[in-house]
């Protein structure tokens, strides 16, 4: 298994800082996916382990979100893992972890507007992951290949709710069905986790040979989100919902923005 470079961490500060830190990284040819955080502080894990309530009530959440769905006319027929990913879209806590395709995607969620009380935007965090890579670690010895969450992988089993405690294993990175826009949009991939237990390292994605971070500092965030906005990446190409359309076209009209 060859191991993303933990080589000193530069920053990114431009579009170009990102190209130049992605060239060596990318160089080989492997598939390479990403992930940014607006806020270096928060944790590199799955959105329903993040706090001791989300872990013990997985199940429970998903049931009522099957229940409400079906009151609310949804008629779709899912295996488990759809109904995870659906959950996941419409951002009910899930062990499903969002990364991304594109590098631009990535560093558009680093970018993100988040202020202290005193107007300093928080440094960010920008993630590269070689996907294979981090299924060797796991322990396939297929070559790694990313896996399609469906009810028919077995292996994939051992990680759906209420099934940790039969085997352990590590996060692995899988895909999912293009079924909804925003997975579309933004070129959508996941990682998926068991529920941690006392004795595992708290945030076994952030000590993966396969990943890298780097640090976005605030400071140059507002820089980076012009450029961004130049290459056609903002609020509307990412979410691709009808409020933000209708927002930016009553910020830019008659500007040139929309």
């Amino acid at each position: 298994m060859t191991s993303i470079s933990s080589g000193a961490d530069e920053g990114i500060r431009s579009v170009s800082d990102l190209l130049r830190q992605l060239k060596p990284i990318t160089a080989d040819g492997r598939e390479v996916w990403y992930r940014g955080h607006r806020d270096a502080t928060w944790q590199l894990e799955p959105s329903a382990f993040r706090e001791q309530r989300h872990r013990t009530t997985e199940k429970a959440m998903l049931a009522r979100f099957r229940q409400e769905a079906a009151a609310a006319g949804v008629q779709y027929a899912f295996d488990e893992w759809g109904w995870i990913v659906f959950a996941q879209h419409h951002s009910l806590p899930t062990r499903l972890l969002d990364w991304s395709q594109s590098p631009l995607v990535a560093l558009y969620f680093a970018c993100e507007r988040l202020r202290d009380s005193t107007g300093v935007e928080a440094d960010g965090e920008f993630f590269v992951m070689h996907p294979h890579a981090l299924n060797e670690e796991a322990g396939d010895n297929n070559g790694g290949h990313p896996r399609l969450l469906a009810e028919s992988d077995k292996r994939l089993n051992e990680y759906l709710p209420g099934n940790d405690g039969e085997h352990s294993c590590k996060p692995r990175a899988v895909v999912a069905p293009m079924l909804f826009d925003r997975i579309r949009m933004q070129n959508g991939t996941f990682t998926v986790s068991q529920v941690p237990n006392g004795s595992d390292e708290p945030e076994p994605l952030r000590v993966a040979a396969a990943i890298q971070a780097f640090t976005v500092p605030g400071d140059a965030k507002e820089g980076m989100r012009e450029e961004l906005e130049s290459l056609g990446f903002n609020e509307v190409s990412i979410y691709r919902d009808l409020d933000r359309v209708a927002r930016r076209i009553s910020v830019g009209h008659g500007r040139g923005l929309v």
